[in-house]
């Protein structure tokens, strides 16, 4: 990760050899990492070969124009979000259209300034910096998470197991008891019968708890290992979320708070579960904070239905609502009505970001004061069919 905008790689697209002199000897005294290509062609080929963090192409070159260079690029999921800015001395309004409109975040005409040059680049480079910075600290707050989690789980699961280890011990004296009084010949029919309902309780109370402790651990793994890979994947949808309630579990025993959940078993999504989970997480997380005053115990519920390969999920609380100005401003980072309580006015940004990018859905939400919020989350039911990558089904 780059902290240093000198230290970020520039490719010059020009037909003209002296063209791409000029903008290198612009550029060099930044000490930025300078590469060249003289066609669009060339450009793509050495786009699969090298690491670069911008582009300026010109537009005006023979065989493969700028438009269509920019298209391919922009048409390749491994480069297309590289920002690409023209250089070109078209300056009607239909060709500066054309630049946008292709995909280009910025322009620079000919003849090229080299003030002009250094500052345009310099604006885009310092873009990309800020959104290198939000991803580390979206990823720095999905490890937090993580980690908050692992200790909840980890207390969590030692209730179960220390349950076992009495159900065990309770169990092992037991035998001894009927083992002595059977050597002593002691051993009665109602202490042998009493012997055997004790025996069933204890292996009753004992499978519980390794159920309860298997289960947590299972669905903490599916979450955990699918958050960190964020791979794409078939799963049922109601499933995952129970998954995810149960890896929450900790956390949500400590409100008085009741979850419902009510979705058609039936759905299956091919989409980024690791991708949904951290939105949900965000969104419960969202909701413990916000929603409810102290000590009040309210009501969460999370629906979904299937139309036409559409999945809308349902979140919603019957909390303290919002107002308007926190409606307008939900979604806008760094906006919180709980600085220093907790609240650091990323977990809903980062959920749209997530839908909206990654998920390729819609997120919007409703609420009114006194009476809670509801958060509507759209998603096509095959992601890959927008976006085709690998997809590879869940064991």
């Amino acid at each position: 990760m780059q902290d240093d905008i000198s230290t970020y790689s520039i490719l010059i697209v020009d037909d003209k050899p002296l063209n791409i002199d000029l903008l290198r000897k612009y550029l060099d005294e930044d000490n930025y990492l300078i590469s060249a290509a003289t066609s669009g062609r060339k450009a793509l080929r050495l786009l699969n070969k090298i690491k670069v963090d911008l582009i300026l192409l010109d537009i005006m070159m023979p065989e493969m124009d700028g438009y269509q260079t920019c298209q391919a690029i922009k048409n390749d999921p491994n480069i297309s979000s590289i920002p690409i800015i023209f250089v070109t001395a078209k300056i009607e309004p239909e060709d500066l259209r054309q630049c946008f409109a292709v995909g280009a975040v910025d322009l620079i005409t000919k003849p090229v300034h080299q003030d002009v040059v250094k500052a345009r680049v310099k604006n885009q480079l310092f873009q990309i910096k800020q959104l290198q910075l939000e991803k580390r600290l979206q990823e720095s707050n999905k490890l937090a998470e993580l980690g908050s989690m692992v200790a909840e789980i980890t207390h969590e699961v030692a209730s179960p197991l220390g349950n076992l280890r009495l159900s065990i011990d309770y169990l092992v004296e037991k035998n001894h008891d009927i083992m002595r009084d059977f050597e002593e010949q002691k051993l009665s029919k109602d202490s042998l019968s009493n012997y055997f309902k004790k025996v069933e309780k204890a292996l009753q109370m004992s499978s519980s708890n390794i159920n309860l402790a298997t289960n947590i651990m299972l669905s903490f793994k599916k979450v955990a290992v699918d958050q960190c890979s964020n791979n794409l994947l078939s799963f049922n949808l109601h499933q995952y979320i129970k998954d995810i309630l149960l890896t929450l579990r900790p956390k949500l025993k400590k409100y008085r708070h009741e979850v419902i959940v009510s979705i058609d078993e039936t759905i299956e999504l091919n989409s980024y579960p690791g991708v949904l989970s951290q939105v949900l997480i965000n969104l419960v997380n969202n909701t413990l904070l916000h929603a409810f005053d102290h000590n009040q115990s309210g009501k969460i519920e999370i629906s979904a239905s299937l139309e036409a390969q559409i999945v809308k999920i349902t979140f919603s609380d019957n909390g303290i609502g919002m107002d308007e100005n926190s409606k307008a401003n939900a979604f806008k980072k760094y906006y919180t009505t709980k600085a220093g309580e907790g609240g650091s006015g990323l977990g809903l940004p980062i959920c749209k970001e997530l839908i909206e990018d990654v998920l390729e859905g819609k997120i919007c939400l409703e609420s009114t004061l006194g009476v809670g919020t509801t958060f509507i989350i759209t998603l096509d039911q095959d992601v890959s069919k927008k976006q085709p990558r690998t997809t590879s089904s869940r064991d």
